[in-house]
């Protein structure tokens, strides 16, 4: 893939701060490593009949299910690609996974993202708000997946930052009309040596004014502290659809691993 650069839109400036990502609008290109396999495959067949009349039928399969896109003009219309970021991958595990072994502000890591999403194209332009990656949901742009890197300064494990309970307090007075709706302790690895990091998962539900154009949403992040450097992986969706999302937001970000001691 090609790198690239552009300017970011104003609502991107302010991604930090808020609890529920603005939608980030940055235009092409990254050299990321995308490790995934395509779902597609594809067959002819034609019997006696199909070969005089000289008409073929293309299938492809994908997770899930097998689709027939015979005239498949509408369905392609049906999904569209946001503003700033690349095409949807897919995998047959449901699920890609990024390797940031090299590009990247931080230790080199890999997290996994849902299968049918986009990644967002120019990753150096959005380093400015602390964004190391960024995945969207191309039919509910209100979903969404975004790794943080920041300087974690004199803490050396994110229990420096305070207790689970003071930090998740934190989050949900950040704003107006948040609150709390699931914390917990967990751990996440650290290379190949058995080591782990001590990590707090948050899970806030945030009100319409802070998430903006859609409405009431739910966030889940996951704090992890290691290296001088702090890790937020954070998950959004919009409340009516935190239900059937959150199970898999959930595992891409506990599927957060730090490859290296660094």
């Amino acid at each position: 893939r090609r790198r690239g650069f552009s300017a970011m839109p104003a609502a991107l400036s302010a991604l930090a701060a808020l609890s529920v990502p603005a939608a980030l609008s940055i235009a092409p290109f990254s050299t990321r490593r995308y490790r995934h396999s395509s779902a597609v495959a594809s067959a002819r067949g034609t019997d006696d009949r199909d070969r005089r009349a000289g008409r073929r039928a293309t299938v492809l399969s994908g997770v899930g299910a097998a689709s027939l896109l015979v005239g498949c003009t509408p369905c392609r219309a049906e999904i569209v690609t946001p503003k700033g970021y690349d095409d949807p991958e897919f995998s047959p595990t449901g699920f890609n996974t990024l390797y940031a072994d090299q590009d990247t502000v931080g230790c080199a890591y890999s997290v996994e993202w849902p299968s049918g999403w986009c990644a967002l194209s120019d990753v150096s332009s959005a380093r400015s708000v602390g964004v190391d990656a960024s995945f969207k949901n191309p039919r509910d742009e209100a979903s969404t997946l975004a790794v943080f890197i920041s300087d974690a300064g004199s803490r050396r494990s994110v229990a420096d930052q305070g207790s689970l309970d003071k930090v998740a307090a934190s989050r949900a007075e950040s704003a107006p009309r948040q609150f709390n709706v699931g914390k917990r302790k967990r751990k996440t690895k650290v290379g190949e040596g058995g080591t782990e990091a001590l990590t707090y998962d948050v899970e806030t539900k945030v009100g319409g004014g802070t998430a903006g154009r859609f409405g009431s949403a739910v966030e889940l992040v996951g704090i992890t502290v290691w290296g001088g450097k702090e890790y937020l992986i954070r998950a959004t969706a919009s409340a009516s659809s935190w239900p059937e999302e959150r199970a898999r937001l959930r595992r891409c970000v506990e599927s957060f691993r730090i490859l290296e001691t660094c």
